[in-house]
């Protein structure tokens, strides 16, 4: 679950209110609710573990459940709410896999009209009447990805929208259009590397490439997709580094406290970010925001020990603005709040 139509400055904060909302509404089951279930640092949602005896319980049925445990949320936060509901499985063992059907959503709301809900069953099953696909104007197009060729890319794209506009095809049947080759896609960046969750990079770069004023699932918003995505998989193929990961830890060591994002730095060393973030979380472990946040708590822990600095002063210092924010990661990350390990450590 997301709250939308976030603004800057706001989305941590909001992200506690949903997280406190949805606790509140669940009660005794408040368990079932995940804080920062993603690690895109971009992404402040909250992971929900939906069990079919809730909406029993409440004798209501699943789309009811889930209905009115949006609304309520709304209600709270006054602010529009969206939920992902990922593929259903029968245990918990298959938990991870329906939160990756809930990040192939989040790949494919980026390119519609947005939804309260999206059910995972809804969106990849085929039409009783037999699919429309326009497969030879696809193929095309992922075919022109697939060679990084952005003039043909930006012409496949337009005779791709119109030969679904002269099909006469509608809503549903255009989105599984979209949904083949997001699919597609998919496959063809795993296999050149099948060690990461391809459906976040494809969010990732869908969200990118939208901006204020562009229709999602408009010809210039998938254009404009296809040829990042184009770049991405260039890159993916030639394992392009050279030497750029060794200037980001540089720019983490020298600019922490500095409102440093992936996507700025991306920019700066001219490497597309889905494929930066890649190969950094391949190297380190762990995603870019993790690493600078683990650096910024080490930064902190230097200055609790050796400066009388107030904690709210020393979270500013390293780059925090919300002291609440600071005192979580640094429990998180030390074991113990700010204070507790300054007098525990303490000469």
């Amino acid at each position: 679950m997301e709250v939308v139509e976030r603004e800057d400055g706001e989305l941590r904060q909001l992200q506690r209110k949903l997280y406190q909302a949805c606790v509140d509404y669940l009660k005794e089951e408040e368990s079932h609710c995940i804080f920062d279930v993603s690690g895109d640092e971009k992404n402040y949602d909250i992971g929900f573990i939906f069990c079919d005896y809730m909406a029993a319980k409440a004798e209501k049925t699943e789309q009811e459940y889930l209905k009115d445990f949006r609304k309520n949320l709304e209600t709270v936060l006054q602010r529009p709410v969206r939920m992902l509901a990922g593929k259903s499985v029968t245990d918990i063992s298959g938990i991870a896999k329906s939160y990756r059907t809930a990040c192939v959503l989040g790949s494919f709301e980026a390119f519609r009209v947005k939804k309260d809900i999206y059910y995972y069953e809804d969106e990849v099953q085929v039409n009783r009447g037999g699919i429309v696909l326009c497969k030879q104007g696809l193929d095309a197009l992922i075919g022109a990805i697939e060679q990084n060729d952005k003039i043909q890319i930006r012409k496949s794209v337009d005779r791709l929208y119109e030969e679904m506009k002269q099909m006469g095809l509608a809503g549903d049947t255009i989105n599984l259009n979209i949904n083949y080759l997001l699919f597609q896609l998919i496959h063809l960046a795993c296999e050149q590397d099948d060690c990461v969750n391809q459906e976040e990079i494809l969010h990732y770069i869908s969200e990118s490439s939208f901006e204020e004023g562009i229709m999602r699932g408009s010809s210039l918003h998938l254009s404009r997709f296809s040829c990042e995505y184009a770049e991405y998989l260039a890159q993916l193929r030639k394992n392009v580094s050279r030497g750029v990961l060794a200037e980001i830890e540089r720019e983490v060591r020298e600019n922490y406290a500095e409102n440093l994002t992936l996507r700025e730095l991306s920019r700066k060393y001219f490497v597309n970010s889905a494929y930066l973030g890649q190969i950094f979380r391949k190297k380190y472990g762990v995603s870019f925001k993790d690493y600078l946040n683990n650096y910024r708590m080490e930064q902190a822990a230097t200055r609790l020990l050796r400066t009388d600095d107030k904690i709210y002063e020393i979270a500013q210092e390293v780059g925090y603005k919300d002291l609440d924010y600071f005192i979580n990661r640094f429990i998180a990350v030390k074991g113990c709040t700010p204070a507790k390990f300054r007098r525990q450590n303490r000469i």
